[in-house]
């Protein structure tokens, strides 16, 4: 019987090591399996049934198994897109139990030299597609996104086995029709995490005779919230956990934004012809708070509280409109300064979301003037449902299963229990990470303080949460949480007064598997880099990345584009 026919699940490890693999390298190239199209495409004959997967589903069917060619070194859109080793691509379905819920679509990538380790990589927006960097990795869609640097070499030219999947549907956009559905819902919320992990490790075991030996997962955005879901959930299933940007305290994420459509449906209003004037205040009353007058905004927390109205005595003074009517582009209103102070002030519930939650902080101060901001445009109309993209959809979809309710009139009060149920499924809040603490798992966390599209103040709300639960020593030994200080959401940073980019890059892979597999511990402060996208790779300035609470103050001397420059200070 030929070796193709019986499969690689059948071959002892004695005969898989003896194929070429030293140390912890798994070296499959002289198998068929993953050196022809025939071998590879072998595995599309795989099926596992339903007791592979850890949680409910309808079983798994490898759809197909494609060998990909090995690709070299480009430049494509001024970036370069590293060379890629030969791998064998396979696409599988999990079927659901429900029959109208989705079926969850996930990709393995298999390369010939394995080195045992597996990475999984979360999803983007409202998921409903495979993640697109499961091999080459672009800055702003890798899994940690805008911190990825353009000289490292992607894990699968590492010879990881990365996977990801859509989470169970293939609808994208605002429309959600599939949140509806209970299942599809909670594999959503986090089920899918595991029934995709569960599959693929089942796929890599059938391909190269073994399960991983160390499991990584890595996410961004909504893939950020997912890493915290299976540090959460599933701590038995990975050994370090990469969480960049998440949308932590989701519910409350969502209810804030739709919130803020109210006011601006009538004279709260945030034109967009308004925003620079917004930006340019937050720079002149802040920007020197670290030391530095450059157009960054590094001490967050001091500028988050000059322009917190419960701290602050008139903080828009300075550009108010003398009548407090809006009287044109060159001030704000009153009724504007009162939607700028809801976007600053936390979601108060007056009932307990979950876990303890019963308000939620606001969101922080810069970048007011630059893409991604909290103004709604066009303006939102009250006979009509507003706009609110993603969130509005999360809310009416997946919340309060009616997709046709004006979020105009949406309350907190009148639907607590919705809140409630749905805290449940897709909120990372629950601070009990002593499973994970346990089995030895690592947590790197990094979140950028002018973030819009997600909640930097929920993530510095739910560490202190942590601190607060198991003691300092007992969290510095597991979790890491860097602030990229005025950074947005995909992880970049730009000056407001000169345009000129900021450093960014860090590279947090490699930060995590030496923390998880060398003991090395992360610093206090790595140092981030603006460098060029193509070889040679030139690096044009260096900052601290600094972990919370502290930020990068200029020491007053020195070359302000220098890390050495700078110290991680406390307010």
């Amino acid at each position: 019987m030929g070796l193709m026919k019986i499969g690689l699940a059948s071959l002892p490890l004695a005969l898989l090591a003896a194929c070429g693999g030293s140390g912890n390298t798994v070296n499959v190239a002289n198998l068929p399996a993953l050196q022809s199209q025939a071998g590879c495409g072998s595995l599309a004959q795989q099926r596992f049934g339903a007791d592979a997967i850890g949680l409910p589903t309808g079983g798994v069917r490898v759809t197909s198994a494609t060998l990909v060619a090995a690709t070299t070194e480009t430049i494509q859109s001024g970036a370069a897109l590293h060379a890629l080793p030969q791998y064998c691509k396979v696409l599988a379905d999990i079927y659901p139990v429900d029959p109208a819920a989705g079926t969850i679509k996930i990709q393995v990538n298999l390369p010939a030299s394995w080195n045992q380790k597996s990475l999984q990589v979360g999803g983007g927006g409202l998921n409903g597609a495979i993640p697109a960097n499961l091999a080459a990795v672009g800055s702003s869609g890798s899994p940690i996104s805008g911190a990825f640097p353009p000289d490292a070499p992607y894990p699968l030219s590492q010879g990881y086995a990365t996977f990801g999947g859509d989470s169970g549907h293939q609808e994208t956009g605002t429309v959600a029709s599939w949140a509806l559905n209970d299942e599809s819902w909670t594999n959503f919320g986090h089920a899918a995490l595991k029934k995709t992990h569960d599959a693929a490790f089942a796929i890599i075991e059938a391909a190269y005779g073994r399960r991983p030996t160390v499991s990584y997962f890595m996410g961004q955005s909504q893939g950020g919230r997912e890493a915290m879901e299976v540090a959460q959930r599933y701590p038995a299933d990975y050994d370090g956990v990469v969480s960049t940007s998440p949308l932590i305290g989701y519910t409350s994420h969502v209810v804030h934004k739709s919130l803020l459509a109210r006011p601006q449906a009538g004279a709260g209003w945030l034109p967009p012809e308004k925003l620079g004037l917004i930006g340019a205040e937050v720079v002149r009353q802040c920007d020197a708070m670290d030391g530095l007058v450059d157009g960054v905004i590094d001490n967050y927390r001091a500028c988050d509280a000059r322009f917190d109205k419960a701290a602050a005595a008139s903080p828009w003074a300075t550009i108010r409109c003398t009548s407090g009517a809006d009287t044109g582009n060159t001030c704000l209103s009153d009724a504007q300064i009162a939607t700028i102070d809801q976007i600053h002030a936390p979601t108060v519930y007056g009932f307990d979301l979950g876990q303890g939650i019963t308000s939620a902080p606001g969101y922080g101060t810069g970048r007011e003037a630059l893409a991604g901001w909290l103004n709604v445009n066009p303006q939102p109309a009250l006979p009509a449902q507003p706009v609110l993209g993603q969130p509005g959809a999360t809310l009416s979809y997946g919340i309060l299963k009616d997709p046709n309710f004006n979020l105009l009139n949406f309350t907190t009060a009148a639907f607590r229990e919705k809140l409630q149920a749905a805290a449940k499924i897709i909120d990372t809040n629950d601070t009990n990470l002593q499973p994970f603490f346990q089995r030895g798992g690592r947590l790197i966390i990094k979140s950028q303080s002018s973030d819009y599209s997600s909640n930097p103040r929920a993530v510095m709300a739910y560490y202190d949460r942590l601190v607060a639960r198991f003691g300092r020593a007992a969290v510095d030994n597991n979790v890491r949480l860097y602030i990229f200080a005025n950074g947005s959401h995909n992880g970049d940073a730009v000056s407001a007064t000169s345009g000129e980019a900021q450093p960014q890059y860090v590279d947090l892979v490699t930060l995590m598997t030496d923390w998880v597999e060398k003991g090395i511990t992360p610093p206090d402060a790595p140092e981030m880099r603006a460098m060029q996208k193509v070889p040679p790779y030139t690096v044009s300035a260096t900052k601290p990345l600094c972990r919370y609470p502290l930020y990068p103050r200029y020491s007053g001397s020195g070359d302000p584009k220098k890390a050495a420059s700078y110290t991680c200070a406390a307010n």
